[in-house]
């Protein structure tokens, strides 16, 4: 079953329209309690190393995901207390106003860092209710939020204001619902509505799922987490007809969907777990070439997971595109932000890597059908 919200087509499975999208509709939803004792995951990253070089001369130094708590209290703002929740720490960050309002955010943490806004999260929260339209509009304008740690105390400053102390806070956990999103690591939902299935893949903070029906398919890609008893899953890739926004759920003990759409309706999930083949990222980011009927094609995927593609034909350019890219265990993503063919072009383009060898090449078996399209054999560029 599929709900039209301000001009997207949402799932009723998970998804859930944002009041930043809809310019005001009421989304409020309650929040389950958790308690900040559970166990978590984290990340093992650069910005987690704690490194007395980066001191300042005030004797601050950047916090890592080290000092972060799982639920954290930043003090007051739009007239209440503000919390600020990190989950597994595997890149999904969210700041809440219970019961009320929230949006949820992707981010590196990268020198205690994050940034937000339209471009990387979503908000959600109730009409009329002046803390959430105070909330609505400091999302909507961006910003970022800065975290220190001085004199062994953690610290936050909001869009370059004073640094105020951040607090560790405390969440009753739900008896019903999975709290702790590491259980969703290498777990693979099957469910189903009356007019459609999903299937779902879980991998170290990465989701990906497929969604069909008797008249269309999409997929989308993106980040999850459970936090504050909701099941975030926060698209990066999407292919071009799938659900606009933010999926939004609760994952009971049994592992089947909770919507929180309005009418809170459960979805019966099957759960298989599996082994996920991984794929170095870091190895990936090259310049890879191929040939393919008579057209030879250039790939460079960056570090900074940006990428462009070209092709040319007898010396003449024939395709170009570039946006941004990612791998996911063995799926490598790709979304399209600018193409030489924009009437015609693949909005994103998925596929499993295969046979992979940063010395020589890999296999892409991808999704993609445009005309000229991509090719699956990848190898090293070769010089003279």
């Amino acid at each position: 079953m599929k709900r039209q919200f301000c001009g997207f087509v949402v799932s009723s499975v998970v998804a859930l329209s944002l009041m930043a999208a809809c310019g005001g509709k009421d989304n409020s939803t309650n929040v389950e309690r958790e308690d900040d004792s559970s166990s978590s995951t984290e990340v093992s990253s650069s910005s987690t190393a704690k490194d007395s070089s980066s001191e300042n001369k005030d004797g601050s130094r950047a916090a890592t995901l080290d000092d972060l708590s799982k639920n954290m209290s930043l003090g007051q703002m739009f007239g209440t207390e503000i919390f600020m929740a990190t989950g597994t720490k595997t890149g999904t960050f969210s700041i809440w106003i219970p019961d009320t309002a929230w949006f949820a955010v992707r981010s590196e943490f990268k020198d205690g860092v994050i940034e937000f806004g339209e471009s990387n999260g979503w908000f959600m929260g109730g009409k009329g209710i002046k803390p959430a339209e105070k909330m609505k509009e400091f999302h909507q304008k961006g910003g970022k939020l800065k975290f220190i740690v001085k004199d062994e105390k953690l610290k936050v400053s909001i869009n370059g204001d004073d640094y105020v102390d951040v607090n560790t806070s405390k969440v009753q956990i739900s008896q019903s619902n999975i709290s702790d999103g590491s259980k969703l690591e290498g777990v693979k939902l099957a469910c189903e509505t009356k007019t459609s299935k999903q299937n779902y893949t879980f991998y170290k903070g990465r989701y990906f799922v497929e969604e069909s029906s008797e008249s269309s398919s999409s997929w989308s890609a993106g980040n999850y987490d459970i936090q504050r008893g909701h099941l975030l899953m926060i698209p990066a890739f999407q292919s071009a007809n799938a659900s606009a926004g933010i999926l939004v759920g609760m994952l009971n003990s049994d592992f089947n969907i909770i919507s929180i759409n309005g009418e809170k309706e459960t979805f019966k999930c099957k759960k298989t777990e599996f082994k996920f083949k991984e794929i170095d990222k870091s190895k990936m980011a090259q310049e890879w070439v191929a040939s393919d009927d008579g057209i030879d094609w250039n790939l460079k995927l960056n570090e900074s997971s940006k990428y462009s593609v070209e092709a040319k034909k007898s010396g003449t350019k024939v395709e170009s595109k570039n946006g941004f890219w990612d791998v996911y265990a063995d799926i490598l993503f790709v979304q399209n932000t600018a193409c030489l063919n924009p009437k015609t072009c693949a909005t994103a383009i998925k596929g499993t890597i295969e046979d992979f060898d940063e010395k020589t090449g890999f296999t892409f078996n991808h999704d993609n059908n445009e005309k000229p399209s991509l090719p699956k054999t990848w190898i090293l560029p070769q010089y003279e």
